[in-house]
């Protein structure tokens, strides 16, 4: 590959603790290298200690990985109290959303500054009511969010054929839900001794029957909690789909259904559910394109960057809805897509054609 003057400096702040995405992408930094951009990771950690790094170029792009560090201290820690998800999780992921884009800037206040996916977004964006209001706005498919308070009116529903999701507002990981039919609920909250306990872990949130018990539901409609329409997905070989759409700068990268067991609650990957690209031969190719256009009209509504859209199909595969909105998903197997690679290129591209807007930082 041709050789580029180095003109920018990315800049990822993740934490080692981070298994996943922040691991996966600074396995890839020699990439950026060849695309002519210099490359420096910190973690959260040093970062707020004054600990910043040394950068030799004007412009900054900075990408944002979970931070795992402060999350499992000061927000989800072994002694907290409450239910998961719940309002506290937001106001101090707030809080530390704004206190990193001053440090940030103050340090380097002698640079212009691009970020990937705007601090206060990564907060903003975890509260599933915020994004259901910005997607009804923007008339962007999703399945019905029901205001309900009480146990009688959502179990009249249930009576006439309606399903529904329970999901903390302030949520992730498919950690928190709760699946209501008329004869089947199911919850992977903990529920013993009259009391809605959650794990002190991102694992083990396994499904257990609660069908019929009243006192759970009554407390759970209490909580910080969204209540959605389930929708009817498409069914293949036994499996139920849906479809993760990861974008950046408003461009579709890569496409990546997942499946799990119909009888199973979600797809999601910590609950069982596996990615599997071949299903794209199975669904219609008029059912792709307008999951991608849907996806991209999400990312440029929202202003976000970078971020892994979840689209459920109906199962006339014809209808979509979209269910999630992730700035932190998790980048597919390097085998599969290295979705790093394909940010570089694009970076560069972008770059190219002066369609980078960099910020000077006031410190």
């Amino acid at each position: 590959m041709k050789k580029t003057k180095k003109d920018i400096t990315i800049l990822a702040v993740g934490d080692n603790s981070d298994y996943d995405t922040f691991k996966k992408f600074n396995k890839e930094k020699r990439i950026f290298a060849g695309y002519g951009f210099d490359y420096v990771a910190i973690d959260y950690q040093r970062l707020f200690e004054g600990k910043a790094p040394q950068i030799n170029t004007d412009k900054i792009i900075v990408f944002l990985f979970f931070p795992f560090y402060y999350w499992n201290k000061y927000i989800e820690h072994k002694n907290y109290k409450g239910v998961y998800g719940n309002h506290n999780f937001q106001r101090k992921f707030l809080r530390f959303w704004d206190n990193f884009e001053k440090k940030t800037k103050r340090y380097f206040a002698d640079k212009e500054i691009l970020f990937i996916n705007e601090p206060r977004l990564c907060a903003e964006y975890r509260d599933k009511f915020r994004i259901s209001r910005r997607l009804d706005k923007f008339k962007i498919p999703q399945s019905r969010i029901y205001k309900i308070t009480s146990i009688k009116e959502i179990k009249n529903k249930l009576a006439k054929g309606h399903q529904f999701f329970l999901k903390p507002r302030y949520g992730s990981m498919g950690k928190g839900i709760t699946f209501l039919s008329q004869f089947d609920w199911r919850t992977n909250f903990i529920y013993k001794d009259n009391r809605i306990i959650s794990k002190r872990s991102d694992h083990g949130w396994k499904f257990k029957d609660v069908t019929g018990q009243n006192d759970f539901l009554r407390q759970l409609l209490k909580k910080d909690i969204l209540i959605q329409e389930a929708v009817e997905s498409p069914i293949y070989k036994g499996n139920k789909i849906d479809i993760r759409v990861y974008t950046f700068f408003n461009k579709v990268l890569y496409i990546y259904p997942r499946r799990n067991k119909a009888d199973r609650v979600t797809t999601n990957i910590s609950q069982g559910g596996q990615g599997d690209p071949g299903l794209l031969k199975f669904l219609p190719v008029s059912l792709i394109k307008k999951v991608k256009r849907e996806a991209i009209k999400v990312s440029s509504r929202l202003g976000i960057t970078l971020a892994g859209i979840d689209i459920i199909p109906e199962h006339n595969c014809k209808d979509l809805h979209v269910i999630d909105v992730n700035l932190f998903s998790g980048f597919p197997k390097r085998r599969r897509f290295n979705i790093t690679q394909s940010m570089a290129k694009e970076l560069r591209r972008l770059h190219n054609k002066d369609k980078l807007h960099f910020r000077k930082s006031n410190g």
